[in-house]
């Protein structure tokens, strides 16, 4: 397999044993921070959370609908759905891919490999696209919805 550049430390493989939506559902549990009066804004702003917040701030809750079998050797970097559709970011070197997901059955719908020396991390859907950002690259991807077809690296 490839790997990393030498200023680089591999990234730790961990097993993947969690179902993708459980994963999905505590992810965002476990950064679901909810402010009460729309203090989460303020939160999130340069300088950091006025004094007080995070002692008002309190852990929404939530609900596992399903689960759904998840590739063991997918190491989940970035989630998110939009449409209808679960797209998951995998990181690692050599390996790293942006792939659509059927929320149902946990099959890959489409998918994307990236470059050897690209580390995949955060997704997102905005409009009619697909974005990525990897680690220490500092390069942006863009792809077009719903074959994520590379559109154009942005550095």
């Amino acid at each position: 397999g490839e790997k990393p550049p030498p200023d680089e430390p591999p990234p730790t493989r961990m097993p993947c044993c969690a179902p993708l939506l459980a994963l999905a559902v505590l992810a965002t549990a476990a950064v679901g921070l909810c402010a009460r009066d729309g203090q989460l804004a303020e939160a999130l702003a340069p300088g950091g959370a006025p004094r007080g917040l995070l002692e008002r701030a309190y852990v929404c809750s939530y609900v596992v609908d399903a689960t759904v079998p998840h590739l063991a050797d997918a190491f989940t970097q970035g989630l998110t759905i939009a449409n209808g559709t679960l797209y998951e970011s995998d990181g690692l070197y050599g390996h790293s891919q942006v792939r659509s997901v059927d929320r149902t059955s946990g099959w890959t719908i489409a998918s994307t490999r990236m470059k050897h020396h690209h580390f995949a991390e955060g997704i997102e859907v905005v409009g009619n696209k697909l974005v990525q950002l990897t680690w220490k690259a500092s390069v942006v991807l863009e792809y077009s919805l719903p074959d994520l077809r590379l559109l154009r690296e942005v550095p």
